[in-house]
């Protein structure tokens, strides 16, 4: 059980930082990688089941964060959840974020925040971290931002004239999304199935 408790300790402060700032510090991730080493010292017979979870799971984390299709604290979220589950606990998991993802993008949706482009001044982009860069506009001339989200951001961020606009679309949170549907799993695990919680690292 101390594993899953140094998840939710770390799923919920990264949860809540992206959220907030849409940046997540490397920092909060601390209690839960102790959390999975404890899990591979108690987990001897099944280690190695694992460690292939978590390397798969890595390897395509690796792979999405280095062409940019998300930041690097959401490829790393991804490996902690394989690491935080018990064995096959994954998939109810990946279900509780799925109907988390499908609830927030289906509010942000109804509300008109998603599904259309739309174009804000370089000062609102500069204070609301919500934001993925498209491109930069500047009077008349639009120039198209890199598609790695990280390298965008920080590119729009160097533009000097106020007057710029950006296109932008709506950056989800999906370290909260991880973050929610893991601590769903957990509560459901404590109200449902408090033996096998009990009985965990």
């Amino acid at each position: 059980m101390y594993l899953q408790l140094l998840m939710v300790i770390s799923f919920v402060i990264a949860g809540y930082q992206d959220i907030k700032d849409r940046l997540v510090s490397d920092i909060v991730w601390v209690p839960a990688i102790v959390g999975v080493a404890i899990s591979f010292y108690f987990l001897r017979a099944d280690w190695i089941f694992l460690a292939l979870e978590i390397g798969l799971m890595g390897g395509l984390a690796l792979f999405i964060t280095y062409f940019g299709f998300v930041g690097q604290a959401d490829g790393i979220g991804f490996v902690l959840l394989v690491g935080g589950t018990i064995p096959f606990g994954l998939i109810p998991t990946l279900i509780a974020v799925a109907a988390v993802v499908a609830a927030h993008i289906g509010y942000l949706y109804l509300s008109g925040q998603v599904g259309k482009p739309k174009v804000i001044p370089l000062s609102q982009f500069k204070k609301q971290p919500n934001w993925i860069p498209k491109a930069v506009i500047v009077g008349e001339e639009r120039t198209a931002v890199d598609n790695d989200v990280n390298v965008s951001r920080e590119a729009v961020g160097a533009v000097t004239d106020e007057n710029a606009m950006v296109e932008v679309q709506y950056g989800v949170p999906t370290v909260a999304y991880l973050a929610a549907g893991y601590v769903i799993y957990i509560v459901y695990l404590a109200i449902f199935q408090p033996g096998t919680i009990l009985n965990l690292p």
